[in-house]
């Protein structure tokens, strides 16, 4: 097959790589150019899980032995809004550099040297919790498996990994950010991200969620501003027995207020307790765990159902616009998605609070 030439039918159902437009020979030329001159070869293997996709296990094979690394190489159409896994690499590279625990970078291609905008890096040995499931971890048979005493040890430290990560100097962190208007930029993120996808008038209530975060922003939201994850679940999180190794999936981090990730995990995994016939015993109650996170940061746990209500923007408008990607929106998306009910409740216990 020349070059450029699109692989036929029966080429892409042997070669998965080769129908997500990955060729070897030119990802081994990078790499041998970039990390390692003794490379000689590569193999891909697809990864399961993730939303956004081209996330590939990547095997470097040279003289001394084969290495293992992660290849990052989404492509369109994506659920993630503008998704650029170079602005990810930066952001990892950036703030791993800070002492972030994450994954260190390896080398980022424009789509120069691959025909792809993507990253290698670390392939980090670790466990990652069930995530396929309403369960979530609450199903995960290892975790179950290691008793109270295990989950909590688990649930303390990722939190202290998110800490770790809120604790390095953002400035130094610049790809991170959406704007120089801190959390209004990103929320005009996630506005533009939900009417890529949807008519504005086919979304009212979620849009309305969007003006109350605009027009209720806490005092003080952008005093000392923060890397977030954005997507900050414990699915997220590899582990060596009980401690967190790595954080990973930094495709929607951006800076901000970091209690916005705090409340989003806490969010995230009652709606995996709710999921679950029965959920683990051993974690700490929400109060313990915004009191770990402020003694690890020295930032306040304050304006706790505002920033629940932020965080929940990132799950409620990727739903969105994975739901309509993928043809399961029906007739009206804001019924459809449970999450916009979900979202609005989080700003009615807001109000109360």
């Amino acid at each position: 097959m020349s070059t450029g030439e699109l692989p036929d039918a029966a080429d892409r159902e042997l070669d998965p790589a080769r129908a997500a437009g990955l060729d070897a020979e030119r990802i081994a030329a990078w790499l041998a150019a970039t990390v390692n001159p003794a490379v000689s070869a590569v193999a891909l293997r697809r990864l399961p899980g993730g939303h956004s996709n081209g996330v590939w296990r990547l095997d470097a094979v040279a003289p001394g032995g084969v290495v293992p690394m992660i290849l990052k190489a989404p492509q369109p159409p994506n659920v993630v809004h503008q998704r650029d896994a170079c602005r990810e690499a930066s952001v990892l590279a950036a703030a791993g550099a800070l002492g972030a625990p994450v994954p260190l970078v390896f080398a980022t291609d424009t789509g120069m040297a691959t025909g792809l905008r993507c990253f290698a890096m670390e392939y980090v040995e670790g466990r990652a919790l069930a995530d396929a499931t309403s369960a979530g971890p609450h199903d995960d048979a290892w975790l179950r498996g290691e008793g109270p005493e295990a989950v909590r040890a688990v649930w303390e430290s990722f939190y202290d990994a998110l800490a770790a990560l809120h604790s390095v100097d953002a400035a130094k962190v610049p790809d991170a950010s959406h704007g120089p208007r801190g959390v209004l930029d990103v929320l005009d993120y996630w506005r533009a991200a939900l009417v890529d996808v949807a008519p504005a008038a086919s979304v009212p209530r979620q849009l309305r969620v969007l003006d109350w975060l605009r027009d209720n922003l806490p005092a003080g939201a952008d005093d000392d501003p923060a890397v977030c994850m954005g997507d900050a679940r414990i699915a997220n999180c590899l582990l060596a027995g009980t401690t967190a190794r790595a954080l990973v999936d930094f495709e929607v981090a951006y800076l901000g207020n970091p209690a916005a990730d705090v409340a989003y995990g806490l969010f995230f995994d009652g709606l995996h307790r709710a999921g679950a016939e029965r959920p683990v015993d051993g974690q700490p109650s929400a109060d313990e765990t915004w009191a770990r996170w402020s003694r690890a940061t020295g930032r306040p746990a304050r304006d706790r159902g505002y920033w629940t209500a932020f965080g929940v923007t990132v799950l409620c408008v990727t739903a969105t616009r994975a739901m309509i990607q993928w043809g399961l929106a029906g007739g009206t998306i804001e019924t459809a998605n449970p999450m916009v009910a979900r979202w609005e409740k989080t700003v009615e216990r807001a109000l109360r609070a």
